[in-house]
């Protein structure tokens, strides 16, 4: 997998880009899936790589997210539920990465671990 495809992660060393590909799984999904379901505990981290995914609060969708972007963070960075729904648009592939290697990243490869903040932190003010 190139993961110099993806912003969040241009600009890293080769070394921290295999580590980071330790940690991902690849999925592959129909549309109409839904990957998060607003209210549930955090599990995993998201990254889009093919296809469309709509994110939705109370019923009403308020973002569509594509290839290069990322979601899930919000609830693993302030340990409590998913704040919003995450729904397949298309058919769509991504990379998964459990909660424990998420942190592992995070605190491994600071620089991805500010991005993703910086992100949540704009997320959370359009809530």
């Amino acid at each position: 997998m190139d993961l110099t495809t993806i912003p969040l992660f241009q600009g890293l060393s080769d070394a921290d880009l295999a580590r980071i590909a330790d940690w991902l799984e690849p999925i592959e999904v129909p549309s109409g899936w839904y990957l998060l379901n607003q209210g549930s505990s955090p599990v995993g981290f998201f990254l889009v790589l093919e296809g469309n995914v709509e994110v939705e609060r109370e019923g009403a969708t308020v973002a569509t997210l594509g290839p290069g972007q990322f979601f899930g963070e919000i609830a693993l960075l302030e340990g409590d539920r998913r704040t919003a729904t995450v729904v397949t648009a298309t058919r769509v592939k991504a990379l998964v990465m459990d909660g424990p290697e998420f942190f592992e990243m995070c605190a491994e490869i600071p620089e991805v671990g500010q991005r993703i903040n910086a992100a949540a932190l704009e997320r959370g003010t359009q809530r």
